[in-house]
């Protein structure tokens, strides 16, 4: 049976933390690793085909619809069923989770694609947002920085701006460009991250949530004629690859592991396991995208990945 971990914050008194602060146990966190590993597959993989998608006819109007607006049609009956407990949320965190995994979200990390690397983006989107993850936490709910993770993320840093500078410096024109994009895209995540944990919304609820308002938004967009749609042009190997990874992989696979893993394991244990997730990227991208990877970028993706572990705790835990 799965049991809730509680902590005491003082020695002589055990007080209740948060239910954000809650993670599950027994079988209810061996489910939770199991959707965590399923998660990190179809990210690394949605990366690749991100990338594949922007070197070819297609444009991010034509990703978005077919990555937000299957979810939204889907998943309807769930957001409409739950609608009194989504209007319970807070708006900024509805805001958060829309925004944060949304348009924004997806528009820094599809343009920056059209730049940078797959290994890149791995390791900058989903490296670098357990800093983030902790920023937001110090900053606006005022979480104390334990030792081992200012030194796991001081790793994390190191990786980063170490990738940031060589790439400015050794990279074809325009890699830098897109390294900025995908490192704002962390930041998004990483707000779609935690106003997930604290809103407490099931993985299916906010899944249509965001795609939902990000189908409307793109729709509102295209029927002004700031945008053109080039599905038609693409050839239908491409949209059947771009429709399952896009569609049914990351828009309804990942959106209900990602949240059931956010509840179940919590933001440090989801984090560390998604440091993997670069690794697996720019390892399927050499076959599949005939990418190599720079000596740099090998560097940054093992400095950030023992970063994000040491950070996270878990190492510490599982002994």
């Amino acid at each position: 049976m799965s049991q809730v971990v509680t902590h005491s914050t003082s020695s002589n008194v055990a007080q209740e933390p948060p239910k954000y602060k809650q993670y599950a146990t027994g079988w209810g966190f061996r489910f939770g690793l199991v959707a965590a590993l399923v998660c990190i597959m179809i990210w690394a993989s949605w990366l690749v085909s991100m990338r594949a998608g922007m070197t070819n006819s297609l444009t991010v109007f034509d990703l978005g619809i077919l990555r937000f607006s299957p979810p939204a049609l889907l998943l309807f009956p769930f957001l409409w069923r739950a609608r009194a407990q989504v209007k319970a949320v807070p708006p900024i965190l509805l805001l958060g989770i829309i925004c944060g995994a949304g348009l924004p979200f997806f528009y820094l990390s599809a343009t920056g694609l059209r730049y940078a690397p797959a290994s890149h983006a791995g390791l900058l989107i989903l490296g670098a947002y357990p800093f983030f993850v902790t920023l937001l936490a110090v900053l606006f709910y005022q979480e104390t920085v334990s030792r081992a993770r200012k030194i796991g993320l001081s790793f994390v840093c190191t990786g980063v701006v170490l990738l940031l500078v060589l790439s400015l410096l050794t990279a074809p024109a325009g890699t830098w460009k897109g390294d900025l994009l995908l490192l704002g895209a962390s930041v998004f995540w990483a707000i779609y991250t935690v106003s997930l944990r604290i809103a407490g919304l099931p993985p299916l609820v906010s899944t249509a949530l965001m795609g939902l308002s990000s189908t409307v938004i793109l729709l509102f967009i295209w029927g002004t004629g700031l945008v053109s749609c080039h599905l038609a042009d693409a050839s239908w190997d491409m949209l059947a690859g771009q429709l399952v990874v896009q569609s049914l992989l990351v828009g309804l696979l990942t959106g209900f592991t990602y949240g059931y893993a956010i509840h179940k394991l919590g933001a440090e244990n989801m984090a560390a396991i998604g440091a993997f997730t670069p690794v697996l990227a720019a390892l399927i991208a050499i076959p599949v995208l005939g990418e190599h990877l720079e000596g740099y970028s090998v560097v940054g993706l093992v400095l950030v990945s023992i970063g994000v572990i040491i950070a996270s705790g878990i190492v510490k835990r599982s002994r």
